[in-house]
């Protein structure tokens, strides 16, 4: 056996321990004086007088093995965290090798056990994850879903309210998208909806809340936004999109959009009635061809954006 293995550090507060031990096991043996446990080097620790409270957390760094008067106290040292006992009267150089052996085979267990509960946590958390994006996320475009927007939308407006702040909803509709589908198939339609919703969420604000509302539908959450520059911006949208070539695969398509704006407090006093609002003023720009921007029809000023 090389020195290395018969290397041990011994933890005790009996100055004349480590003289008696060193009589009894022989030259060949390197004992060591140390006050705190070191990162997996073996620990022969002094429990004769009493267990220390944090002996479990000792055990974690490193193989213990805990040195008693005698077997009655075995097993209340191994409950407290050592992992392997031996008593003073089975101090001899082959029980000591056992005892060390034992204690680094059981420290390197419970290394791996700890590892892989690590692993199987992180691995808990990172599905926890997944599945908690998926019902916030839309797997298509990566936007929020309309489900964490009704979640999400009563709060905003009661923030709204006690900040006496607006809050707009801007509904955006493919004005082509069933065309699209019917005439090229429903895939090149979702990648039309995946270019738009990259295209328009560059240009979208980090407080802003932006969400896939319905098959060919997105809706904008807008905080803090006067009507005038939510019509500058909403413009800016369509405008991008109309002059947009779509290139899916071998193909070029150009699509447009509609915009609906609907305000509150302006225009309604609750989640319902702003999405109803904002339907309806969709509804406008439809009716007027589409590739336009509307506010809701109740509000007495409508932009000259669009066609």
């Amino acid at each position: 056996m090389t020195t290395a293995e018969t290397t041990i550090s011994i933890i005790t507060t009996d100055h004349d321990l480590i003289d008696h031990l060193q009589t009894l096991l022989g030259a060949e043996w390197q004992l060591v004086s140390a006050t705190e446990v070191h990162l997996s080097h073996p620990h022969l620790i002094d429990l004769r007088v009493a267990i220390p409270a944090n002996l479990a957390a000792q055990a974690e760094q490193a193989p213990l093995i805990g040195l008693v008067a005698d077997i009655a106290a075995i097993g209340e040292v191994l409950r407290a965290g050592a992992h392997e006992v031996i008593t003073m009267a089975d101090l001899q150089p082959i029980c000591l090798h056992r005892a060390i052996s034992t204690a680094q085979i059981r420290w390197q267990i419970e290394q791996m056990r700890r590892q892989q509960l690590a692993e199987a946590r992180a691995q808990v958390q990172a599905l926890t994850v997944r599945l908690q994006n998926e019902q916030i996320r839309d797997p298509l475009t990566g936007l929020y879903t309309r489900r964490y927007l009704n979640e999400t939308l009563e709060r905003e407006l009661r923030r709204a309210d006690r900040e006496q702040i607006v809050l707009s909803a801007v509904l955006i509709d493919i004005d082509q998208l069933e065309h699209v589908n019917w005439q090229f198939g429903r895939a090149l339609g979702d990648a039309v909806i995946q270019h738009l919703a990259t295209l328009i969420g560059r240009q979208v604000r980090g407080g802003d809340l932006f969400c896939r509302y319905g098959s060919d539908e997105l809706l904008l959450l807008l905080p803090r936004v006067s009507r005038e520059t939510i019509l500058h911006r909403a413009e800016q949208w369509r405008a991008s999109v109309a002059e947009t070539i779509i290139r899916p695969g071998t193909l070029d398509l150009q699509v447009t959009i509609s915009i609906g704006i609907a305000t509150f407090p302006h225009d309604a006093r609750n989640a319902v009635e702003l999405l109803n609002q904002a339907h309806e003023a969709l509804y406008a720009a439809k009716a007027a061809g589409g590739n336009c921007v509307r506010l809701w029809p109740g509000t007495q000023k409508q932009t000259p954006f669009g066609v």
